[in-house]
This record gives C-alpha cells, sequence and structure tokens, in this order.
C-alpha cells in the first residue's frame, strides 16, 4: 500500500518554488526526524512497528474469546480512539464471539449505567487502559464497573479483568499484580494519542478478530517509505511542508475529508492527533474533519463561498466495489434514469472528483491523499502510520515538541482541586 501526496493547483497561495525551498531549508532537520531525534527517545517507541511483539496479545485474546460475550474496553483520548476507528473500518471482515464495548470517556452517569446494563446481562471481560492511572474519567468508571463484576462473579472475578498500563507506584502494573489481574504492558516510551499500533490498540483489535499481524505489515511497509525517502517524492514530507507553510498565508483550519461514513472514528483520531501534539502555538492549524457527501450538504456551503480560512486534505480511501449496479425503476418515474446500469460505486468516485474540483476552482487549498489500496487491515496500518510520522514532522517544523500535553493537565488540576484529591486543594 502506497500514498501520494497531491497538491491541486488552486491551492496558489504556495508554490512549488516555496515548497522546493522549506524542503531544502529543513533537510537537516527532516532526517533527524527520519532517524529518530535523541532528544525525544523516550517518546519514539512507535516508529520502528517492527518491534511490537503481539505474541502474548493474540494468546490473552483467544482466551477472552472463550470466555467472554462482551468486552468493556475502559480508555480515554488516545487509549481507545485508534481501536474505535479500526474496528470501526474492519468490522465488516472480522468475525469474533466477542463484541468490544468501548467505555471510560465519559463522566456521563447515562453512559455508565448503559455499560452496567451490559456487564448485567452478558458474559463481560474488562479491559482497563491508562498509562497514567489519575485520570477520574477511566479510573472512576473501572471502579464501578469492577465493582459490579465483583458482585456478579465473585472470586473468579479477577480472572475476567485485563490491565493495560504503566509500571511505577500507583499505576496498573501494581494493582494488577496486588489482584491477580492479567497485565499488558502500556509502553513507557508510547504516548497515548500514538499507541494504536501497540498493545493498547492491538489487544482489542485482536479480541474483536482483527488481524493485527497484517495491520502491523501495512504500517511497516510506511514505515520504510516515509522514514527513507527524500523531498518531494516523499508523500509525508510534502504534506507536512505544505501544512507548515499554508498557515502562514493566513489558512487557520485543516479539514480531512473522507468519503466513506465507517472513516468517522478514523477522523475523531485523526483530530487528536494533530490537536493534541500541534496545539502548543499560535501557529498551528486548527483539525476539523467532514464526512462528504454528507457534509456536503450540512457545511459545503461554508467551505464553497465563506471566509478563506481552511484547508481541505482529501483522504482517497475507500472499500473495494462489490458490484451493485443501478437497475432501471420499472414502475415509478423517479427523474433518475440517466444512472440506469451504472455501478453504484462512481457515484462515491464522482462525488469525489465533484467537491475535490469545485472547491480547488473557487480557490480553497487542497491537497489529495491518495491511496492505491482498498480499505482492510494493511491499508489501515499503513495510513495511521503516515500519519503518526507526519503529526511528529509537522511538530519539529513548528519548533515544538510533539509528545508533551501541557495543556490538558491544566483542567485535570481544576477538577482534582475542585474534588479536592490531596494534594490539589484550592
Amino acid at each position: 500500500m502506497t500514498i501520494t501526496c497531491n497538491v491541486r493547483p488552486a491551492a496558489f497561495l504556495v508554490s512549488r518554488g516555496e515548497i522546493q525551498a522549506a524542503i531544502e531549508k529543513h533537510t537537516t532537520l527532516i532526517s533527524e526526524v527520519q532517524r529518530g531525534e535523541d532528544l525525544y527517545r523516550t517518546s519514539l517507541g512507535w516508529l520502528d512497528v517492527g518491534t511490537q511483539k503481539i505474541d502474548e496479545l493474540v494468546h490473552v485474546a483467544k482466551h477472552v474469546n472463550q470466555i467472554a460475550e462482551v468486552m468493556i474496553v475502559i480508555g480515554i483520548g488516545g487509549s481507545n480512539r485508534g481501536a474505535v476507528a479500526a474496528l470501526e473500518v474492519l468490522k465488516r471482515t472480522t468475525t469474533s464471539p466477542t463484541t468490544l464495548y468501548f467505555a471510560g470517556d465519559t463522566l456521563s452517569e447515562t453512559r455508565l449505567a448503559d455499560a452496567m446494563e451490559v456487564l448485567k446481562t452478558k458474559s463481560v471481560v474488562l479491559n482497563v487502559i491508562a498509562k497514567d492511572f489519575n485520570t477520574v474519567e477511566p479510573g472512576i468508571t473501572f471502579r464501578m464497573l469492577r465493582s459490579a463484576m465483583q458482585a456478579k462473579y465473585g472470586n473468579a472475578y479477577a480472572q475476567r479483568i485485563i490491565v493495560t498500563g504503566s509500571k511505577g507506584s500507583g499505576q496498573l502494573y501494581e494493582v494488577a499484580r496486588q489482584h491477580g489481574y492479567t497485565y499488558l504492558p502500556f509502553p513507557s516510551d508510547i504516548g497515548g494519542r500514538f499507541s494504536v499500533l501497540s498493545p493498547v490498540g492491538l489487544f482489542p483489535l485482536a479480541v474483536a478478530g482483527v488481524d493485527i499481524r497484517n495491520l502491523l505489515d501495512g504500517a511497516y511497509a510506511m514505515q520504510q517509505r516515509v522514514r527513507t525517502e527524500q523531498g518531494e517524492d516523499n508523500p509525508a514530507i510534502l504534506y507536512a511542508i505544505f501544512r507548515s507553510l499554508i498557515r502562514k498565508k493566513g489558512i487557520a483550519l485543516e479539514s480531512l475529508v473522507t468519503f466513506e461514513p465507517d472513516l468517522q472514528h478514523f477522523i475523531r483520531w485523526w483530530i487528536q492527533l494533530f490537536a493534541e501534539t500541534e496545539g502548543k502555538t499560535d501557529q498551528v492549524l486548527f483539525p476539523v474533519g467532514f464526512s462528504y457527501s454528507e457534509d456536503l450538504h450540512a457545511v459545503g456551503q461554508y467551505v464553497q463561498q465563506g471566509p478563506r480560512i481552511l484547508m481541505e486534505t482529501y483522504l482517497d480511501l475507500q472499500y473495494e466495489e462489490n458490484g451493485c449496479v443501478i437497475g432501471p425503476s420499472k414502475d415509478v418515474v423517479d427523474g433518475f434514469d440517466y444512472l440506469d446500469d451504472t455501478p453504484f460505486s462512481r457515484l462515491n468516485r464522482t462525488v469525489y472528483q465533484a467537491a475535490l474540483q469545485a472547491h480547488s476552482d473557487d480557490g480553497i487549498p487542497c491537497i489529495e491523499l491518495k491511496c492505491d489500496s482498498f480499505l482492510g487491515a494493511a491499508s489501515l496500518g499503513g495510513v495511521f502510520y503516515f500519519f503518526l510520522f507526519t503529526a511528529y514532522l509537522s511538530a519539529r517544523l513548528l519548533g515544538i515538541n510533539p509528545f508533551n500535553q501541557e495543556g490538558v493537565e491544566q483542567y485535570k488540576r481544576n477538577m482534582y482541586a475542585e474534588l479536592e484529591k490531596p494534594g490539589y486543594e484550592k
């Protein structure tokens, strides 16, 4: 699976010469990022997916499949968005006796009650994921569901708890050791939003029946390309450089545009990745996402003729055609006879081209990320890695640390103080 990055001619705000000059200017930095900078070595565990060990994950997943109808995955943000995104895309090609149910990403009492009902009526395993087991949303959800598991299964409940977390005082490794839970590592050198291709994302997907080896194979193939190719031939470099230049031209937002509804959760994963990685300066694009063609009838007018503050990144990644052909309407005159005998898949391709052409012709900066493979585990793994690497490179072009998130911590401190957590008094 390969990706090509095409800058549409309408993106006249940035010339080809500017792109080439920027690549030359940043050649040393780009090479350092491709190697993995020593400065960020403790955060680059995701950079080489070839180091991931999955035998234990597959073994534990098979055990879960034997004992559980549902695995409730408790996590928030990077701890579950990758798995949610992948499962939504691949659900049509997976079979598993165990359904995934996601919880712990909200403090809504109603959502907790929904999870409790699942636990009450189904055979359940819990998988709680937390690199820092201090975050309230997954932590307190785990407590509530864990208590319900104890009431339902008695002393045997511990055999149905799997924790994916860190070592250290008060962290999930210690909880697992003390209470006999199954422990899987949340690698210390991988942050949450970069964790989809680690045990954090791979284990739930293995339980759901996803071929995680195939997913990693696709990611590894993409890794080999974006970490070796130079200049504009490397789609990650071209994409990152264009993003860095377009912001200086007054563009404030980037929308990831997809044409398969199953990619909406992938958009949410992408938004978090770039928002948390780059959002530490006012010289950064705000990430949003549109799902066309539905959103053409919701925000399309704003995009077409509203203020010129937006660029669009078209992700050309669609499912394999299934042979559906539009048949004639024999009894009802509906005005669509011009589509008789047309492959239905042509409609999605046509709206893709029509929207891209209309927007770029009207002066909206557009980039196409064209994939040469249909949606599947390998292609999705490649796209995941492409964006992980590009987020890292884009942040370094901005001159910022890609891996911290001090802004997120401020709301946590406020919440801890309000809830009177020891050490966080007002």
